[in-house]
């Protein structure tokens, strides 16, 4: 009589589960810095979850580019830098275009509904964002996120969306380590520069993000697609001003 295939037990995989969760949450928002080591003590003393759990959890954040396992060092925070935010900046702009037309061509009353409360959401963010830039970065981030992935929900494309998703993890893991957590790298100043500032502020407001929001409702799919590589470009000089001037 065949066997049944052995299954791991409810409890243990929500602790895996919960340890991956966990472990990809702080990576991403910055709270495990670049180059950090990922310690099977210090995790387990910090997240309050057992060694196996956590093992099992490094050699799936590295598969997700989120760690680095280095010879007699073991396992660390993947690092960051301007170079590989602007080939995810580039990749972006090729995923994202791709599934914007389609979802304009297949989008119905319920997904327009849906892009006009994540925008509404955006724009209190937004407002937040300006009164104390340094308690609501976190919920900006998660608003700006949504909002991006309601654009894009109508498109049919699995693979596509499955790539679009972990872009966009690492593009907000590069935004905080570079842009608005810097001091967390060795070397880095939080110090920006005027025109630093003047960039950030434009990419931070919500005018750009109504009018892509008013070209996708228009079912303007080239104005649409016009604008979200205007986005990614404008992202792009926000980052080129901060590495000029450190």
């Amino acid at each position: 009589m065949k066997s049944e295939p052995e299954t791991m037990p409810g409890r243990e995989l929500q602790e895996h589960e919960g340890a991956l969760a966990a472990l990809k949450r702080d990576i991403v928002d910055g709270v495990l810095a670049p180059g950090e080591p990922l310690r099977l003590m210090a995790l387990s003393k910090r997240y309050g979850i057992g060694y196996t759990p956590l093992r099992e959890a490094l050699p799936r954040l590295e598969e997700a580019g989120l760690a680095v396992l280095s010879p007699n060092r073991g396992y660390r925070v993947a690092s960051v830098s301007v170079a590989e935010l602007e080939d995810l900046e580039q990749a972006r702009s090729v995923v994202e275009t791709a599934l914007v037309k389609d979802a304009i061509a297949q989008g119905d009353l319920e997904w327009e509904s849906a892009i006009v409360a994540s925008h509404h959401r955006l724009s209190c963010a937004s407002a937040a964002l300006v009164r104390d830039r340094s308690r609501e970065v976190a919920t900006w981030m998660d608003a700006h996120d949504a909002f991006h992935q309601s654009l894009l929900s109508a498109a049919r494309s699995g693979w596509l969306k499955s790539f679009q998703q972990q872009i966009s993890e690492q593009l907000r893991r590069h935004h905080q380590a570079l842009l608005f957590l810097p001091e967390n790298i060795a070397g880095r100043s939080s110090e920006q520069g005027e025109a630093t500032e003047a960039l950030l502020g434009e990419a931070l407001s919500i005018s750009n993000h109504t009018r892509l929001m008013d070209a996708v409702l228009a079912r303007d799919a080239e104005q649409a697609v016009g604008l979200l590589r205007e986005h990614v470009q404008f992202t792009l000089a926000v980052y080129q001003s901060v590495s000029h001037n450190r």
